[in-house]
């Protein structure tokens, strides 16, 4: 599946993909408010690219952090404060991400609100990442039930990707809601 959906979203005309992200960035500002803790990511590959909704967040105010990949081998990643004029550093896999020993670390925890890459959705709030686990890791506590207080997790995708059903997985935590070039879908919990 994984194969076939990002085909899919490869297949999407670079005009088509453009305008997407505009809509990513209106479907997304009434959540961007002054002093909102927001993790966002850059777009690798295919992803849906939030670089408008970056730029939004940053012009009203919210404070932006970047995933930042600490242990390939055990796929663990942190989530480290961002500006753009922040020290940064490529991965492995190419990605651009602050150097963590020169901005501030947040626990997953102290965000508000999360949004995830992914390869599919369904209509449940289910998603299918990329298949390394490092989302699924760092939201590990959200699975396990504890009373920390949660961040929203919303996906980010274009709507080719999304399906009828997926079969979650015992570690996978659901998506509170999904953002498409349609607008911002919530899901019930």
């Amino acid at each position: 599946m994984r194969r076939h959906m990002r085909r899919q979203r490869r297949l999407l005309s670079p005009h088509a993909r453009a305008e997407a992200h505009r809509q990513f960035a209106r479907a997304l500002a009434r959540l961007l408010v002054p002093g909102r803790r927001v993790a966002v990511y850059f777009a690798y590959g295919h992803e849906a690219d939030l670089r408008h909704v970056i730029e939004v967040a940053r012009r009203r105010g919210c404070l932006l952090y970047l995933p930042v990949i600490t242990s390939f081998r055990h796929g663990r990643m942190r989530f480290v404060r961002y500006h753009p004029d922040s020290a940064m550093r490529v991965n492995r896999y190419g990605i651009a991400e602050p150097d963590p020993h020169h901005a501030e670390v947040a626990a997953v925890r102290r965000l508000d609100l999360v949004l995830l890459p992914l390869v599919a959705f369904d209509t449940q709030g289910w998603r299918l990442g990329s298949g390394a686990g490092f989302y699924d890791r760092s939201l590990q506590h959200l699975r396990e039930g504890r009373r920390w207080r949660r961040p929203k997790l919303i996906g980010v995708a274009y709507e080719c990707q999304r399906v009828a059903r997926l079969q979650p997985n015992r570690w996978d935590v659901p998506l509170d809601g999904v953002v498409t070039e349609r607008g911002l879908q919530r899901f019930a919990r």
